[in-house]
Formats: C-alpha cells, structure tokens, sequence
C-alpha cells in the first residue's frame, strides 16, 4: 500500500541549517585573490571543523524549525568521519537539533543511503537534488543568498525554490 507511505523529509547541512561556506573556503578565496595558483581544494577535508562550525551562523531559525517537524532527518555528505561527521552532530546536539542526523560518505549518493521515492528533500545543490528527482523523490532547493544559483554557480531551473525550512510544514 505505497499510498499510504509516510512521507519523510530530509534536510541538507552545509548551506541549509548552517552556512558554513564562508568560513570553510575563507583562506581558500583569500590565497587566489592574492594571486596565488590554487589547485589543491582538499585542504577543506583537514580544515578543522569545531573551527568551521562556530564561525558558521544558523540560516533562518533552522534548528528551531527543524524541532517542530515530524519525520524529518538531517543529511549531510562529509569528507571525514573523525573530523567533519563528528563535529557537525556534535554542534548538533548542542545547538538542540532533536532529529535523527545520517552521514553520507562523500563519494556515496544521498539516494544510495536512504530511500528518495517519495520523500522530500531540502537541499541547496542543483545536482543533489538532479538526482533526488531522478530516483523518485520530491526535491526542494534551497536558496538562502537569493540568486536562484547553487554554491557552484549552477542555476536552479525547475525546483521548487524555498529560502525557510518552514516550506516543509505542507508536507
């Protein structure tokens, strides 16, 4: 009786409960913007994440928000378990958040640990959210600067498009 399935819904991390870009990429932009060749972008998997985290502000009343939802799960891809996993659930924690959180090893798709068919997910990136769609799944993006264009300049061309996780109250 598929049609009686509890809708879930799952939430992003990084961009949707907590803007941690600026704070993870800052030496990243500072060393290009003086002139330096940047290849190596794996120094964001060393860089310490309680730093990353306290330096990250909470995007619109996310936590509080994500408290009054039913069937809601936090979804995070991570670099590393022992620096990143363990840092975000942590500042979780401390922050509130009283949901069920999944890490999602970074070389592993959001739909390849939990089931999308007919799920929701809030997400502020393009191809996350490509691939929700793709496996069945009802895809939200997630667009706290207001520019309709994901952290890597893709623009958002048929989702559904939300600046607050209050949109996840009508599912």
């Amino acid at each position: 009786m598929e049609y009686l399935k509890k809708r879930k819904k799952f939430i992003d991390f990084d961009g949707v409960i907590k803007d941690t870009y600026h704070p993870l990429f800052e030496d990243y932009f500072e060393r290009r913007a003086n002139g330096e060749y940047v290849d190596d972008t794996l120094h964001v998997i060393r860089k310490d994440w309680i730093y990353v985290l306290e330096k990250s502000p909470i995007i619109n009343n996310a936590i509080n928000i994500i408290n009054e939802l039913d069937d809601v799960t936090i979804l995070t891809r991570i670099h590393s378990l022992e620096n990143e996993g363990v840092a975000k659930i942590k500042d979780l924690r401390a922050l509130g958040a009283k949901c069920d959180i999944i890490l999602v090893p970074y070389t592993v798709k959001k739909t390849d640990v939990v089931d999308a068919k007919g799920n929701v997910l809030v997400d502020d990136a393009v191809f996350n959210l490509d691939e929700w769609e793709m496996a069945g799944g009802i895809p939200i993006f997630f667009d706290n600067r207001g520019t309709n264009k994901d952290g890597w300049g893709v623009e958002n061309k048929k989702y559904v498009r939300t600046r607050s996780l209050d949109i996840l109250k009508k599912y």
